[in-house]
C-alpha cells in the first residue's frame, strides 16, 4: 500500500495513530519521504496537513533529511487552511538554521505573518523560524534582531518567550547588543509566564 494512502485523513483515522506509524516508517526508511513529498502536490487539505506532520516530526529527529524538500514547504506557510500552515511553518522553524538561504528572502514574509495571522500557533513558529535562523551568525542575527524586538510589542506579547529564545541566539552571534538585550530580559524577570521567565533568565545568562 501506498505510504500516502496509509496517513489518518486517508484512513479516516480521527487520531494520530497512523500518522505516528508513518512517521516511523520514514524514519527507519528515509526514501519514503520522496512519496510523502509528492503528496504536496495534491489539493486536499487533509492529506497535506498529514504530509506536512510527517515532515515536522522527521525534522525533529532528522532535520537534515527534510532540507531537499524545504522549497516544497514555503508555499504552504500561506495557505487557507490553518493545520496545513502552522505544520508547514513548524517543519521550517525546524531547518531554519539549516537553511538560511531560503529564510533569508523569506524574512518579509515571516514578519508579515507574525504580526498579522490569525494563529497563534503559525504565530509562535514563525517566530522559531526567525529565532532559529538569528543562529546561524552574525549577518543572520543583525537580520533577525528587529523582527524579534518589534515582535515583544505585538499580540499582547503572547510570542514573548519564543522571542527571548531568539535574542539569545542575538546575544551570541552580536556582543555589541548585549547590554541593550540585557535591559530588555529584566523586563521579563517578574513575567506572569513561567516559560516566558526561563527564557529571560537564559537572556540574562547570555548577555552577562
Amino acid at each position: 500500500m501506498s505510504i500516502l494512502k496509509q496517513l489518518s485523513s486517508q484512513l479516516g483515522d480521527r487520531t494520530e495513530s497512523s500518522n505516528r506509524q508513518v512517521i516511523e516508517k520514514c524514519l527507519s526508511t528515509p526514501i519514503l519521504l520522496e512519496e510523502i513529498a509528492g503528496g504536496l502536490e495534491e489539493q486536499d487539505a487533509a492529506l497535506l496537513g498529514d504530509c506536512l506532520e510527517v515532515f515536522t516530526e522527521v525534522a525533529t529527529q532528522q532535520p537534515t533529511w527534510i532540507v531537499p524538500f524545504a522549497n516544497k514547504v514555503v508555499p504552504f506557510i500561506q495557505h487557507k487552511n490553518t493545520r496545513v500552515r502552522w505544520e508547514a511553518m513548524h517543519t521550517l522553524a525546524t531547518i531554519s538554521a539549516l537553511v538560511p538561504e531560503l529564510i533569508q528572502p523569506m524574512l518579509p514574509a515571516l514578519t508579515e505573518i507574525i504580526h498579522a495571522d490569525k494563529s497563534i500557533i503559525v504565530r509562535d513558529y514563525a517566530v522559531d523560524a526567525v529565532a532559529n535562523y538569528a543562529s546561524v551568525d552574525e549577518a543572520a542575527a543583525e537580520n533577525a534582531y528587529p523582527i524579534l524586538k518589534q515582535t515583544l510589542a505585538l499580540w499582547e506579547g503572547k510570542q514573548a518567550g519564543h522571542v527571548l529564545k531568539g535574542l539569545t541566539n542575538v546575544a551570541e552571534r552580536i556582543p555589541a547588543l548585549r547590554p541593550e538585550l540585557h535591559r530588555i530580559a529584566e523586563e521579563f524577570m517578574n513575567h506572569q509566564r513561567k516559560v516566558v521567565v526561563k527564557e529571560a533568565k537564559a537572556l540574562l545568562k547570555a548577555t552577562q
